[in-house]
């Protein structure tokens, strides 16, 4: 993590920081409305379910104003909703590992699931509330213990992926259903590691962000 980010998080509730950043896609909501003469609301967040005038463009992404969901917060987001059971089993045993804002709010507040967000606690990071310490690697994880599973950008930050990628499958019921998902490299190439590379900002230059091992391709 940047050290000059790790002391302000450090040094300033989490509360403040949650309130800058929504402050900021706001802002940013107003200024792009405005300069694009954005009037009606053609912009459809399926997490929020409602519209907007526009999309937040920012360092590439484009997220939903309220919530900061992403491109690909939306698409899985409409994929559980009209592809899986997760909204209509009753009841449902989920595991959210490393939840994400726009997803947690929606799923705890669900009287069908139970939910249990989880997340690998590090020093300088922020977790939600209900959210507890979790360790994908654990050999001593409870087996067939969850009906669904979301697993989202999770991989590509564990260098035993393969350790990762088994327990999952043990911990997950048979019949039950998992959503995990990995940056993959364009084109038909093979998935690229290098465990040599260590330091941040190579990992940064070779697998896209500083604390990535990997970038997956279609073939491994």
């Amino acid at each position: 993590m940047n050290p000059i980010l790790l002391v302000f998080k450090k040094c300033t509730p989490q509360g403040f920081r949650i309130w800058l950043r929504d402050l900021r896609r706001i802002s940013l909501y107003q200024l792009q409305s405005l300069i694009g003469l954005k009037i009606h609301k053609k912009h459809y967040c399926p997490i929020s379910e409602r519209k907007f005038r526009t999309f937040i463009k920012s360092e590439g992404l484009v997220q939903s104003p309220d919530s900061g969901a992403r491109e690909r917060h939306r698409f899985i987001w409409h994929y559980l909703k009209s592809e899986t059971p997760l909204f209509t089993q009753n009841p449902i045993v989920l595991l959210h590992i490393s939840p994400e804002h726009c997803f947690y709010e929606k799923l705890k507040s669900r009287e069908n699931i139970l939910y249990f967000p989880v997340d690998k606690f590090e020093p300088g990071y922020d977790y939600q509330s209900l959210t507890r310490n979790f360790d994908l690697l654990n050999q001593n994880l409870e087996t067939e213990k969850y009906d669904f599973i979301i697993c989202n950008h999770v991989l590509e930050h564990i260098p035993d992926d393969a350790t990762a990628i088994e327990n999952l499958f043990k911990i997950l019921k048979t019949g039950g259903n998992a959503i995990v998902t990995v940056p993959i490299l364009p084109g038909n190439r093979p998935t690229y590691e290098n465990k040599s590379i260590t330091s941040p900002k190579e990992r940064k230059k070779h697998f896209g962000q500083w604390d990535h091992v990997r970038y997956y391709g279609i073939r491994h």
